[in-house]
């Protein structure tokens, strides 16, 4: 016999004992400590608009007030100590969430990592040891009895490890099924990358039963994302001692990551709501995953929903990846803001793999053990500001437009001046956005002490946008440098104005060649 109420019975996490504050970063680099002094940051706005309706824009202004945080917006992570491992915490999470749903061993009928029979789903994103994940090991130290797989959505796999379990259990094969979600990502990034400052480490679980008639599962919509495939780098390295690990770095593609956020959010959460039949000011509560201090006020502003109607742990455990839903779940129904029979709507955006959103009738959920609390970040931290251009404050008034250049006049002028130009303009870009007077830029300095991975994205975007030509994101880093750089988009611009200019030429000079022939 089959069940449609279907959904989420019980729900733990497990962080690590260690606690990493910014100061790790100001003691063990000094000199990255003075680099990180708080500059006056501004984000030249990219048009007279401010219309919700522009998704960059939307990113772009949510991103602003970050940008006089030399860590944009992180405070504490949590990551693995050298007494601990990735499989401590997944077990952990998974014995927590079995004993709040008062299931036996016996009672799990199959197992996934990221199933009448015992079904556990288990994801890890970065598991150690390279190779096989830790499934088979976590199945056995749980006395499970039952057979596992591995699934693997990047951000999005605890939504489609849920999608999948509603469904195995939903058309009676399966009765219990436990899911598992872990990243551990701090041992992926170098120290000196500032991507390194917003990896966490976690564990969730939660276990998916058929509930109360009316609750559980009630629509849901999946997409694809690869048109953000390639926004992270990853590659297999060896360290001083000769141990292989996987590297992880800011990719060539990671200006789609807020190119592509706005309408992803909008398309699964309206298209969700849709499939619930329910409308979103009919939901409740929002947990969205936020793998950035701004993507919770993105998505907020996208919806058009109050920012009291979601929550914000990125400043208490950073990125967390596809254990930010369960957390977010987690501490929601903990405090209070999700409640037995609201109407929860989750999302979360997987770069290169899948987004997704699902709504659910929220259940009687039992909670696993309340995770250690953060030691610095405060409840005024984790709210939830919404910028744009209608609340900036005062101490932060709007500033002038930063000129623009277009590929049209680059080209239109004398072919001496085009370098000149672009060195101009690309400096003007710098004094607005740092708030630095112009004489402290040459063409001949290096990106290396002006931008982090976030700036480097922005000014990116704003090239690309202004002169219509794609560039490399490896050419705000090391010591690439501004001349470096113009000349680098100049070839790039007389090449794509020559291909592009070429077979209207040809077909000229053929036309001419036909009159010939026909005379």
């Amino acid at each position: 016999m089959t069940s449609h109420s279907i959904g989420i019975r019980s729900l733990a996490v497990s962080f690590p004992s260690l606690i990493r504050t910014n100061d790790y970063w100001y003691e063990k680099f000094p000199e990255l400590a003075v680099q990180a002094q708080p500059k006056r940051v501004r984000l030249p706005r990219t048009s007279q608009s401010t219309s919700n309706d522009d998704g960059i824009e939307i990113w772009s202004q949510e991103v602003a007030p970050y940008l006089n945080d030399p860590f944009r917006g992180n405070v504490e992570r949590r990551v693995l100590s050298h007494d601990e491992s990735p499989l401590t915490l997944e077990y952990r999470a998974a014995k927590e969430a079995l004993e709040a749903a008062n299931l036996h061993p016996e009672e799990v009928e199959l197992a996934i990592c990221a199933s009448q029979q015992r079904f556990a789903i288990a994801t890890s994103l970065f598991c150690e040891p390279i190779g096989l994940s830790n499934t088979s090991s976590l199945v056995r130290q749980l006395n499970l009895h039952c057979p596992a797989w591995n699934l693997e959505s990047t951000c999005s796999s605890a939504l489609v490890a849920l999608q999948n379990a509603r469904a195995l259990v939903q058309t009676g094969e399966y009765r219990n099924v436990l899911v598992v979600v872990s990243q551990f990502g701090s041992n992926t990034v170098d120290d000196e990358d500032t991507l390194s400052w917003s990896m966490g480490d976690g564990a969730g679980a939660f276990v998916v039963s058929a509930l109360k008639p009316n609750q559980g599962v009630l629509g849901t919509k999946i997409i694809s994302t690869t048109a953000t495939c390639g926004a992270y780098s990853h590659e297999l390295v060896t360290d001083a001692q000769g141990v292989p690990r996987m590297r992880t770095r800011t990719g060539e593609n990671a200006s789609m990551l807020a190119e592509t956020a706005v309408d992803f959010v909008r398309t699964c959460c309206k298209e969700a709501a849709t499939a619930a039949g329910v409308s979103l000011e009919g939901i409740d509560f929002f947990a969205f995953n936020t793998p950035t201090a701004w993507y919770a006020s993105v998505c907020t502003r996208a919806l058009g929903i109050d920012p009291e109607r979601t929550i914000n742990l990125y400043p208490r455990y950073a990125n967390i990846g596809p254990v930010l839903p369960i957390a977010n779940l987690y501490h929601a129904t903990r405090s209070g803001k999700l409640r037995e029979n609201d109407l929860v709507l989750v999302y979360t955006n997987g770069a290169g793999a899948t987004a997704g959103a699902m709504v659910m009738r929220w259940g009687d959920v039992a909670l696993g053990a309340v995770p250690a609390p953060p030691i610095s970040v405060t409840p005024e931290q984790e709210k939830i500001r919404l910028a744009g251009a209608d609340s900036r404050s005062q101490e932060n008034p709007p500033i002038h437009q930063t000129e623009t250049l277009s590929r049209e006049q680059l080209l239109a002028a004398e072919p001496e001046k085009r370098r000149q130009m672009l060195e101009t303009y690309l400096i003007g870009w710098l004094t607005t956005t740092l708030q630095l007077p112009p004489n402290q830029f040459t063409p001949q300095q290096s990106f290396a002490s002006l931008l982090d991975s976030l700036m480097a994205l922005m000014f990116r975007s704003r090239i690309e946008t202004d002169l219509q030509v794609q560039v490399p994101m490896e050419s705000f880093f090391g010591d690439n440098t501004i001349a470096q750089l113009s000349e680098q988009l100049l070839n790039q611009l007389v090449l794509v104005n020559l291909i592009a200019t070429e077979p209207i030429d040809a077909a000229k000079t053929h036309e001419e060649e036909r009159e010939k022939l026909s005379l």
